[in-house]
């Protein structure tokens, strides 16, 4: 028996469905606003953050369907999300093409801006032929629409764009829906388990396969608070899952986190996961959140 959280593998109809129909629904909503945003920034280098924010976002959405659906199948809800995120690559070449179908310049000169309108109808029409929306694409595939320092990318390097795109609004959409569906779930209550990460910091995890086996074994005294030091020195951050209605369902996730400064003096963090979803008794989770649920207060001396 593993000392990890496992998944049920459980799919209720009524949330397995709803992550489709309210998935693919997000899915046009945002694929709108993404082309627009697309046809009308003029900053072509903008376009790659506005791509992934539309996984993002996306992603974001499924993740809040598969805990109201209470899906806890990791593949079944993956494979959901890569549906869901395909047809968001489909539904925003379809709003594109509607654009660009009933696009005209605002005047007879060359360097002419072009107007744009959506039609509903037009729409319909380009999602109900695949065929000739592919036919479509190849044709703008050959002369390329937009320019980039002078140039106009077209053949393979703009399919090389195109096909990036895609994978940054389907990668997206999957990795986030998926890790929602891994999280703590009781079985016994029918309910999530609520994430806390207590606040005082952990000393380092120098050996982490060490740290690993130890909490593995239930030695939690392993475990030591970070002290002292400069801000930017590595630490530990302790995560507790515990489901409200069910005193068993208790879990804890253990990270390194390193904090990195830029040339401008900004602060950037990175972690490593350690341990991720360990089962540990009741006891041991009152225990760990006495030990580090609070910072400590530095004891200040009497006044002479």
């Amino acid at each position: 028996m593993s000392v990890y959280y496992q998944p049920s593998n459980k799919m209720p109809l009524a949330g397995s469905l709803a992550l489709l129909a309210g998935g693919v629904v997000a899915a046009l909503l945002l694929a709108v606003v993404y082309i627009y945003a697309v046809w009308y920034i003029p900053f072509v280098y903008v376009n790659f953050f506005l791509c992934l924010g539309f996984g993002l976002l996306l992603g974001a959405v499924l993740m809040v369907l598969v805990r109201l659906g209470k899906l806890r199948n990791p593949g079944a809800v993956g494979g959901l999300a890569l549906v869901v995120g395909l047809a968001a690559v489909y539904l925003e070449w379809g709003v594109y093409l509607t654009l660009l179908f009933n696009a005209e310049p605002t005047s007879a000169a060359a360097d002419a801006d072009t107007t744009t309108s959506f039609s509903a109808s037009l729409f319909a029409d380009i999602l109900t032929h695949p065929t000739a929306m592919w036919l479509a694409i190849q044709k703008i595939n050959a002369t390329g629409t937009w320019s980039l320092k002078g140039s106009t990318p077209s053949g393979f390097f703009l399919g090389a764009i195109w096909v990036v795109e895609a994978l940054l609004i389907v990668g997206a959409t999957y990795w986030l829906a998926r890790a929602q569906a891994t999280e703590p779930f009781s079985e016994t209550s029918n309910e999530w388990a609520v994430e806390q990460t207590l606040a005082h910091p952990l000393t380092f995890a120098q050996d982490a396969t060490t740290t690993r086996t130890a909490l593995e074994s239930g030695q939690f005294q392993h475990l030591t608070p970070h002290t002292g030091g400069e801000a930017t020195d590595p630490f530990a951050r302790l995560r507790l899952h515990s489901a409200p209605n069910d005193h068993t369902c208790r879990y804890l996730t253990l990270e390194n986190v390193t904090t990195t400064i830029d040339k401008k003096g900004k602060a950037s963090q990175s972690t490593t996961t350690i341990v991720q979803h360990l089962t540990i008794s009741p006891a041991a989770f009152d225990e760990l959140q006495r030990r580090f649920g609070t910072l400590s207060v530095p004891a200040q001396s009497e006044p002479s």
